[in-house]
């Protein structure tokens, strides 16, 4: 099998590396154009010189490998780069490869650019891409590359990785932020914190824990497309309303997950533009099936049918977003959401109760995140579940403490999200298949281990599919998790904004983003 970019494709090349390395006008989902004006002047001729965007998270790591929060990401996004980029349209695109090509089911090469370098100037070679997945391999995020055996540097612009198995996703992992490639010079030069030099449009100049965290345009950017605004800085407010109100104030540009109650006042306002669109951050309810009485199919099914998702929905957000019954995040490869599943049906779910053989209900705890939306859609499933016997205590803790009660299998039911926009492995090896350090259900099951797998590796794309529908009819079944709806993309901004890359899971890429004047 092989792809290549070659000549019959020039014009696509072109377009696609002006899209991933050096451009990005494919995916710019406000404002269109990415031109500026006049474009690099210190901001005097076009556009404003520095962009800040008000995060909802507070940035906790930039060691690329140390880390996989969506905060972190978007500000890595601008300094560093991969071997391919995922686009919005669910294909991956050339950015520091310019080619590949599968010498056999196990071994793809890769060609790169010759002129891309690291913001210190030293030239990015087949080197760095060693260096960067061989310790990508030992570190925290080493399951992003868990298929890769091994990189061999061919030449200075060309590598292979040997793989342990034919992998439909190896692409979408490569374009992960985690391993976007780091500089195997900086790293032995002896530099304090070499994970800050990329080969981005921007370098990293600045962070104040709980304050800011500030990027600077490389001057002497390497593709065709440079980084526009001369500085961007992301500022967390960790409290939604001040970010609403430090978007009015024009103290911030961008305004990250606006509270949905405060939307009105912002679409009202003439200087800030308010958009929505489907999401793909799934939000579920879930059993820790490895624990009694939750070990019960059943009785699961039961609760599946005691809950009321468009409730949910609305005391969650409003009633900005999708009930869905499957358990895969909509968007991806496969996604089907056609199955019977369970539905709000009281009656149904008492007599699936009684099947299961607890007639007079029973007694529960429910663990949750100790903040929104997570709260809310905790009382409506009180509320849902006493009505057909269910007692349910609500147990509140930090989002870290929750994920560590939940991995060690000391919750009973839990409410948690899941956001995955590119890769369908991301969800069904994390959450089901035996084993996963994400598998907070405890669910173990031969034969899904086996569909994850021909999911995976089946190169035939009617098999594939077949596996993928056959894989989620089967989980909404055994109903680990109950899925309760996909949360909308919503963000509010600058009018003036342009050149955004606005992903549906909040990953967005703002490398290419700037206020007009």
């Amino acid at each position: 099998m092989k792809r290549f970019f070659s000549a019959m494709l020039s014009a696509a090349l072109l377009l696609s590396l002006l899209a991933g390395c050096g451009g990005g006008k494919d995916n710019a989902s406000s404002g269109g154009s990415t031109d500026g004006g006049s474009s690099a002047d210190g901001g005097s001729g076009g556009y404003k010189s520095d962009l800040i965007i008000g995060t909802a998270a507070d940035i906790n790591n930039l060691n690329l490998q140390e880390q996989q929060d969506a905060v972190n990401n978007i500000i890595l996004k601008t300094t560093h780069e991969n071997l391919v980029r995922f686009t919005n349209e669910g294909t991956c695109v050339p950015c520091l490869a310019t080619e590949w090509e599968y010498l056999d089911d196990t071994h793809i090469q890769f060609k790169l650019v010759e002129n891309a370098h690291f913001s210190t100037g030293e030239p990015l070679t087949a080197e760095d891409i060693k260096f960067t997945y061989d310790m990508a391999k030992d570190s925290y995020v080493s399951s992003v590359l868990s298929n890769v055996l091994s990189t061999e540097v061919v030449d200075d612009y060309t590598v292979v990785l040997e793989l342990e198995k034919y992998d439909n996703e190896l692409l979408p992992s490569l374009a992960s932020v985690p391993v976007a490639i780091q500089s195997k010079a900086a790293y032995e030069s002896g530099m304090e914190e070499p994970w800050h030099v990329g080969s981005g449009r921007y370098k990293f100049d600045d962070w104040v824990e709980g304050q800011f965290c500030r990027v600077v345009k490389v001057d002497d950017y390497w593709g065709e497309d440079p980084g526009v605004a001369d500085s961007i800085e992301f500022r967390p407010y960790l409290e939604a309303s001040s970010r609403v109100i430090a978007l009015q104030n024009g103290e911030i540009d961008v305004c990250i997950d606006p509270p949905i109650n405060e939307l009105q006042y912002l679409e009202e306002d003439e200087n800030i533009t308010v958009e929505e669109k489907t999401g793909s951050r799934l939000f579920y309810f879930a059993f820790n099936v490895e624990k009694a009485p939750w070990d019960n199919q059943t009785l699961r099914q039961a609760v599946a049918c005691a809950i009321d998702r468009d409730a949910v929905l609305q005391a969650a957000v409003y009633g900005k977003g999708t009930p869905q019954t499957t358990i895969l995040n909509r968007g991806l490869w496969g996604f089907y959401d056609d199955m019977e599943g369970f539905d709000y049906d009281v009656e149904r779910a008492k007599k699936l109760l009684a099947d299961a053989g607890y007639a007079n209900g029973l007694s529960t705890t429910l663990l949750i995140a100790n903040s929104a939306p997570y709260t809310n859609i905790a009382q409506v499933v009180q509320a849902n579940l006493k009505e057909i016997g269910i007692d349910v205590e609500i147990q509140t803790v930090e989002d870290a403490t929750l994920k560590t009660m939940c991995k060690n299998g000391e919750q009973e039911l839990y409410l948690w999200r899941w956001n995955e926009d590119s890769k369908v492995d991301f969800v069904y090896r994390d959450l089901y298949y035996t084993g996963s350090g994400s598998n907070y259900h405890h669910y173990s099951d031969p034969h899904v281990d086996e569909l994850v797998d021909i999911v995976n590796t089946e190169k035939d794309e009617e098999k594939r599919m077949q596996a993928g529908v056959e894989l989620q009819e089967y989980l909404v079944d055994a109903c680990p998790q109950v899925p309760l709806y996909i949360a909308n993309l919503v963000i509010a901004y600058n009018k003036n904004l342009t050149g955004t890359m606005l992903f549906p899971g909040g990953n967005h890429d703002w490398s290419h983003a700037y206020i007009a004047q």
